[in-house]
């Protein structure tokens, strides 16, 4: 399996950015994106530092409180996957409360903007404003548009990721992990695996149904970032955590804009369909 490294392969110097940033823009700045792209069996890369590190440590201390988060536990899935038990906690709205967007009561699972710490406040207003990151994403999945939402997951004892590829309005996903070296012992597992060489036609497959495995530990300013395609297999193994300890991360999710999602009408005799991209 080939991995993006971090040389750069197509410098952008001179982004601009406010003084008190989180995202660490001289990453942006050297971000190979050629390397990315070309990456097999689909373009990952395990971002290193992406925050600052004064970003990282008010974001961590900060992170989202249990008593928001709705517990997800034998959800099921389709093609006969394994649930993907955790604790889970969306940004406005849920994907899983799409019936209750309207109702203005409080809904288990959703937090809003005041909600949230001055930090994640911040930074959540950067990742929608930012001009270089937006321009970064657009050139890595190669779109001129998407919609970007936020999730923030717990991992508990037991739980696990089976092997998945997500769904299709995904363009792509950027996790942010928001674990240190002293809260998490790396034989409790929870990371990352970046699955290739699959040896099943099954949609269901399990973690031995693949040749190749790359980790991305969840710990120190770690993160990894791919573009959803056909053979983006990454999942989770379970987790030997003692009750009380969770893996924490952070999900910034690129979806096709809504309104492309709609099947096209077209005039009668007419069977060229429109592509979304190119």
């Amino acid at each position: 399996m080939e991995q993006a490294s971090s040389t750069t392969d197509s410098c952008r110097p001179g982004l601009t950015h406010a003084p008190n940033a989180l995202i660490n823009y001289g990453l942006l700045e050297t971000f190979p994106i050629e390397t990315f792209r070309n990456t097999a069996p689909f373009p990952w890369f395990e971002a290193h530092q992406f925050l600052t590190p004064e970003g990282f440590e008010a974001l961590r201390q900060s992170f989202p409180n249990l008593e928001l988060f709705e517990r997800h536990y034998g959800m099921e899935r389709p093609y006969g996957q394994r649930p993907h038990n955790r604790y889970y906690l969306a940004y406005q709205e849920s994907i899983y409360h799409q019936t209750e967007r309207s109702i203005k009561r409080a809904i288990q699972g959703v937090v809003k903007h005041e909600e949230l710490s001055p930090a994640w406040q911040s930074f959540l207003k950067e990742l929608e404003t930012s001009e270089a990151y937006r321009k970064l994403i657009e050139s890595m999945f190669e779109v001129s548009q998407f919609e970007i939402r936020f999730a923030w997951h717990l991992g508990f004892t037991n739980c696990e990721v089976s092997p998945h590829v997500d769904a299709t309005k995904k363009i792509g996903t950027q996790m942010i992990y928001f674990n240190t070296q002293e809260d998490w012992k790396f034989e409790w597992g929870g990371s990352t695996l970046v699955l290739g060489d699959k040896s099943t036609n099954a949609m269901n497959p399990d973690f031995t149904d693949f040749g190749d495995t790359i980790q991305i530990p969840p710990v120190g300013n770690n993160s990894l970032i791919f573009k959803n395609t056909a053979n983006a297999w990454h999942g989770m193994q379970h987790l030997t955590c003692p009750e009380g300890k969770y893996r924490r991360l952070f999900n910034i999710i690129f979806d096709v804009p809504e309104r492309r999602r709609k099947t096209p009408v077209l005039s009668p005799g007419r069977s060229v369909l429109k592509k979304i991209f190119g």
